[in-house]
């Protein structure tokens, strides 16, 4: 039980984070960004094996699927009427 309340600050911080990350993806994926994070990667990759894909692609590949839901959505209500 007393896991619980550290789990769920640590989850509800995640996602802000999240958020705060996809409302400035300009910044955060502009090309000085983008090259210091592969470096990064790179290194880290080099170092201990593992592969981290970039943050980049993960935003646009969450801005994607959602736009497609939304679209779906919208179709689905249109179809009903």
């Amino acid at each position: 039980m007393r896991y619980i309340l550290p789990l769920i600050f640590v989850f509800v911080a995640s996602c802000t984070t999240v958020e705060g990350v996809m409302e400035a993806e300009s910044i955060y994926c502009s090309q000085l960004y983008k090259g210091v994070r592969a470096v990064g990667r790179s290194a880290l990759s080099a170092t201990t094996g593992v592969v981290v894909s970039d943050v980049c692609d993960q935003i646009d590949s969450i801005v994607s699927a959602s736009v497609e839901e939304e679209e779906n959505a919208l179709s689905v209500s249109k179809s009903d009427e």
